[in-house]
Formats: C-alpha cells, sequence, structure tokens
C-alpha cells in the first residue's frame, strides 16, 4: 500500500450527541474567521462560501458559529483579530450573519489553503484570533457536500449562483457544464421504472443515496405532471439525511403533486404576492444567515400562500414573510423536514440522531437573483446566500450524517502450524451511503500468500476487494490465507477506503496479533487473538473502538466534544474470560484507545486503537496533510432503521 499521511476525520456521534447542533464552544487564540458580515465581507461574500467548500474538500473541518437565540441582524461572537492578509491588527468586533470558525488545532492545515484561495480570489476576506473567544457552534461541518442539479431547462440560474462561490462540480470543474456526471436531466432522476422509487440517478443499483444536496431552479409544473416519478423519486431521496433546494416555479412542481409531494404543507401552495417589506424569522438557523437588507425579485412564482384554513406540517418552516402578515402569507424563504418531521430540532439537540431518517427541504420564491457585490448595495443578492446557505446546512455535510463504517479484524491469539486465516468483518452503520469502498489488507512481513475469498486480489502485499457503495446496515465478511516463514508474532490490520461527499476518508482497523509457536500445545486456547473495529471523520472530539478474538471480546470508548476527549471502559464476556482496562485519550487531534483482555488459561489479547500512523481508530482524509481533530465514531444506541418505502 502507497504510504501516506492521514487527516483524522471525524464520523460520528457519541450518545447522539455532537457540536453539529447548537452549543457553546471556546476558540483559542490562532483560530482562523471567515467574517460573513457586510463590514468585512461585503465584496467577497460569495467566495466565502467556495472558501469554506474548499477547506472541507482538503479535510479541513469547519464551524458555522450561529448565536442561539439571535434576532435578525445580531451579533455572534465578539472578537478581537488580526487580517490574515495583510497582518494589520482589527478593532474587536462583532461578528454577524453566521462566521465560519476553524479551531487553531486545524489553522496550520488551513493557511495554506486560505492563502492560495486569496491569491486567486483577493475580496475573500480571513481573520485570525489574537485573543480567545467563545461562540455557539451551530454545524461543525466535515466533509464537502456531494451535488446534484437538475437539468430542468433553467440550471443556467443555478450554474450563475455556483460561479459566484466558485464551487465546482464533483469532478472539479467550475463552469457546471451540461456535460457534467452532476447535471441530472428529468428522465435520468425517474429512472427506468415508476413502481421502484429509488432507481433513478440519485441512487445506486440498491437503491441507497449517492448524492448529498439537490437543486432545481425552475422545473415547470406540467413537466411534474407529466413525469411524476421525478416527484416520487425525490420523496424516496429524502428519506435520508439529505436536501432539497427549489426555486420559483420548482417549488410548484414538487410541493404541489399529488400524492408524492406535500414535502412541507398539507394541500400545496398557492402562488402570492412578491412583497416589499419582510418578518424574518428563526435568525439563529443556518438557513437564515444573511447580513443586510433582503430583497424579493420577480418571476411565475416571487411568493407563496397557504390555502384558507391549511398550515404547515411543522410550525418552525418558514423563514422569510412579507411584512404584517402571518405566516401563510406571501412566504419568501421556507425550510423544513420533510413531512414535518423533528419539530423543534434546533431546541433540542438530543433529538438530532432521530433526524437523520429525514431530509430537508427549502424553498425560496422569485425566479433569479442577482450576484452583484457589494452586497450591502444590493439587496436582491441576498437570495443567492439563502441558497448557498442550503448547500451546506445538508446533514450529510455534518459529522453525524455521515457514513460510519467498520472493520473488524480477527485471527487466533497463537498457531502451532505455520499458517493464519485471517477474518475481516465490514460494515457501514451511517445512515448515508460509503461511496466505492475498497477494503485492503497489508500483509505483514514474513508471510506468503496463500488465498482470499471473495474475489480478493494480491499485488505487491496487499489483498484489495472491491465492494462498491455500502448503503445503511450492508456488509460483509472476508478472509485471507497466509503461510508463516519462520515463529515469532505477527501483527496485521485492515482498512476501508471510501468516500463521503466529494472527500476520499480512511478507517483501520485495531491490529490482529498472532503469535506463531510450534511447541505450543494443540489444545491452547486459540480464542486470544485481537481485532477492532473503528470509524470516525472529520471534526473534534475522542474515539471509540473494540476488540474480539475468537469468543473473546473487549471494547473501549472515549467521548468529547472541541479538541480533547477522555473516557474508559471495557468488557468481555467469553464463558469463564474476563476482560479488564480500557481507555482513551484524544487531545489536539490525536487520540488512543486500549483494551486487554485476560484469560483465566493464562492467554492473553490486547489491541490499541490510536489516532497515528500504527493504525487504530480514525477515519482519516486519504491526501497528504496534516493532522486535524479526531471524533468519536459513536457507537448510537439510537441506530435508526430506514423508514419502509414505497
Amino acid at each position: 500500500m502507497t504510504v501516506r499521511r492521514r487527516t483524522a476525520l471525524a464520523l460520528g456521534l457519541l450518545l447522539g450527541l455532537t457540536s453539529t447542533n447548537a452549543a457553546a464552544d471556546d476558540f483559542a487564540a490562532g483560530s482562523l474567521i471567515i467574517p460573513m458580515d457586510t463590514d468585512y465581507q461585503d465584496l467577497g461574500i460569495f467566495e466565502a462560501y467556495g472558501l469554506v467548500y474548499e477547506l472541507l474538500k482538503k479535510g479541513v473541518p469547519v464551524r458555522w458559529v450561529i448565536k442561539v437565540g439571535k434576532q435578525n441582524g445580531g451579533v455572534d461572537f465578539m472578537a478581537t483579530s488580526t487580517d490574515v492578509r495583510t497582518g494589520d491588527p482589527l478593532e474587536p468586533h462583532g461578528y454577524r450573519g453566521g462566521p465560519w470558525v476553524i479551531d487553531s488545532a486545524d489553522a496550520a492545515e488551513a493557511m495554506p489553503i486560505i492563502e492560495a484561495w486569496q491569491t486567486a480570489n483577493q475580496n475573500t476576506a480571513v481573520h485570525e484570533a489574537s485573543a480567545p473567544f467563545s461562540g455557539d457552534v451551530s454545524r461543525t461541518l466535515v466533509v464537502a457536500p456531494s451535488i446534484a442539479m437538475m437539468a430542468d431547462g433553467n440550471q443556467k440560474i443555478a450554474r450563475k449562483y455556483m460561479l459566484a462561490a466558485k464551487i465546482p462540480d464533483s469532478i472539479g470543474d467550475p463552469n457546471w457544464p451540461d456535460a457534467s456526471p452532476d447535471m441530472l436531466d428529468p428522465d435520468e432522476i425517474s429512472g427506468p421504472t415508476m413502481d421502484n422509487h429509488h432507481d433513478g440517478a440519485l441512487f445506486d443499483e440498491d437503491g441507497d443515496p449517492v448524492y448529498c444536496q439537490f437543486m432545481s431552479m425552475h422545473w415547470g409544473v406540467k413537466d411534474a405532471q407529466a413525469n411524476p416519478e421525478v416527484v416520487a423519486e425525490m420523496r424516496d431521496f429524502l428519506q435520508y439525511p439529505t436536501h432539497l433546494f427549489a426555486e420559483c416555479q420548482a417549488v410548484n412542481a414538487f410541493e404541489n403533486l399529488d400524492p408524492h409531494g406535500f414535502f412541507l404543507t398539507t394541500k400545496g401552495f398557492l402562488i402570492g404576492q412578491g412583497p416589499n417589506t419582510y418578518d424574518y424569522f428563526q435568525a439563529d438557523s443556518p438557513f437564515a444567515q444573511i447580513d443586510g437588507a433582503f430583497g424579493s425579485v420577480g418571476g411565475s412564482e416571487p411568493a407563496y400562500s397557504l390555502p384558507m384554513g391549511e398550515t404547515y406540517k411543522a410550525g418552525d418552516t418558514v423563514l422569510i414573510t412579507q411584512g404584517g402578515t402571518p405566516v401563510g402569507v406571501n412566504d419568501v424563504w421556507m425550510s423544513g423536514f420533510i413531512d414535518g418531521v423533528c419539530p423543534g430540532f434546533e431546541d433540542d439537540p438530543n433529538i438530532s440522531a432521530l433526524c437523520l431518517t429525514a431530509g430537508k427541504v427549502s424553498y425560496l420564491g422569485g425566479h433569479e437573483y442577482s450576484v452583484t457585490v457589494p452586497i450591502s448595495a444590493n439587496p436582491k443578492s441576498q437570495g443567492v446566500r439563502l441558497f448557498l446557505n442550503s448547500l451546506f446546512e445538508a446533514p450529510c455535510a455534518t459529522a453525524e450524517g455521515l457514513p460510519q463504517p467498520q472493520v473488524i479484524k480477527s485471527a487466533p491469539a497463537i498457531v502451532n502450524q505455520p499458517q493464519i486465516t485471517y477474518d475481516i468483518q465490514y460494515s457501514n452503520e451511517g445512515a448515508m451511503t460509503a461511496l466505492n469502498a475498497t477494503l485492503t489488507d497489508t500483509l505483514p512481513a514474513g508471510v506468503t500468500f496463500v488465498s482470499a475469498t471473495d474475489n480478493g486480489v494480491y499485488a505487491n502485499g496487499e489483498v484489495t476487494w472491491e465492494l462498491g457503495n455500502l448503503g445503511e446496515g450492508e456488509g460483509g465478511m472476508v478472509s485471507v490465507t497466509v503461510d508463516l516463514d519462520a515463529p515469532g508474532v505477527y501483527v496485521n490490520h485492515a482498512a476501508m477506503l471510501f468516500h463521503a461527499g466529494v472527500n476520499e476518508l480512511m478507517v483501520e482497523s485495531a491490529p490482529a496479533m498472532t503469535e506463531y509457536d510450534p511447541n505450543a500445545s494443540t489444545d491452547t486456547d486459540s480464542g486470544g487473538g485481537s481485532s477492532g473495529t473503528d470509524s470516525a471523520g472529520t471534526g473534534s472530539g475522542g474515539s471509540s473502538g473494540s476488540a474480539s478474538a475468537g469468543s473473546d471480546s473487549a471494547t473501549a470508548s472515549a467521548s468529547g466534544t472541541g479538541d480533547s476527549a477522555s473516557g474508559t471502559g471495557a468488557s468481555a464476556s467469553a464463558g469463564s474470560d474476563s476482560a479488564t482496562g480500557g481507555s482513551a485519550t484524544a487531545t489536539g487531534g490525536s487520540a488512543t484507545a486500549t483494551a486487554t483482555a485476560g484469560e483465566t488459561g493464562g492467554d492473553s489479547a490486547s489491541s490499541t486503537a490510536g489516532g497515528d500512523e500504527s493504525g487504530g481508530c480514525g477515519c482519516r482524509s486519504a491526501d497528504e496533510r496534516g493532522p486535524a481533530a479526531l471524533i468519536v465514531l459513536g457507537a448510537l444506541g439510537l441506530l435508526r432503521r430506514r423508514r419502509a418505502r414505497a
């Protein structure tokens, strides 16, 4: 296997909680701030989103800091900083508009990316904190989301917005041409059948989603009526932590189609009138982050009203509506979970894990917003900010919405014959698909490959299995057999490479250790070998791991937030066998976990899972980048089962 430096990335939750929901956090001096208010980002507002996307694509976690309970235009946090480009000191500033923060632990990795971005995009402002500060972390983003655009005849609108932000498609093309693999026409989305609602281009052959975000700017109502399977496929797509953004007539096309629509309403929308004054709600929602005045634009559907007596499926759906009117009259910007799932999500982060069975839907009235800056003088450009907010708020871009792959390597603790068979179990326990997964087993020195199951391919000391996409709950087991050259101790571990969003990540098992002793008794307990399971992703926190060997098992886990975590715990059961110990610590982006299992017969097994190159706990980016903070993959007691699909 090619030797690489791998960035630790956090994939999941511990006990259903991470900083993906609003929680106060302390940031040290040296943390980097991407301002999103008109004082400092008036000209570079759209490119700031592009910088965030670039940082995520390179494996740098980014925190979206939004003050809990703030009103429209309110301050998110106060900080004293210097300008990164010039080095000039800045006065203490109240940052507004949902600024982004890169923790000081990740600043060294982020700085070259920022410097390169600012060289090409000189209007993008970035500040470096010169003193500690605190802020409410609304979301911790860990990967660049995969985005699909609908070729609905008006894709030029979304293309214009993406060009303004300089966010490319999945193959890095910033122009989003019609030939892009992420540009999907209605027939591709609907798929080959009318009765299978997850066989279109939003899914793989197993019906698992392959995109995080989908956008449609002006798909026609009559087109939806002529091809209702597009809406049916979208409803299935939204049974995962995904996101749909629709603008103008596409809102009516998706929402009003009976029976597959009605994502946010009970009976659809009436077309409203574009307002001139506005009321703002839920200013602490990521969807609502703007700074300055908002202005509507015209079009066939500038705003939406509900039929008399009807309500939204959830009461916290509307973010901008006509000033002085009740919600449901000339609403402009709405967002919520499909079918009203998870109401009060912002107020109760403990239910976040349960919300991974539902996608989010965002609707914006108006045909085409401006990308003219400065944004303070162009209120009709604010709609593009709302569009870009929705790209980054998708749950599948955060730690809790990522795949949760697990790899468990097992082998006998001791053998008296010169051969070992390693068993490798793998699975994905996350809500989103682990894309293009590849399982690898790098054989230890002093062994000779004999065979591998399930079409494992051996080359240059490594056995590889191409697994394809792994949806929620999908997995299996493979085996590899090797001959041993001489007595001794042989240590081995397996790894899985996969994609989440546009990022390539890796998860490793803990090492499996076998002693070859020709003089060992034939009735020696062979259950003392070790194995491990690790999964993690980008962000901050702790690590978790488990180890099992034969009939023995041991687990260790750690939990925490910020850049450090600690915890203890281990358990085992194997007849009269027992396990003791189990500790874990994580500080500044590294983590270690150890568990030791002992037996009355004297055999022992140990596994160490660490966030370093020796293997063990940690889902890592496969690119050659410096270390980032490590977070636990939580063994959720709340693991969801997918809701039944039609």
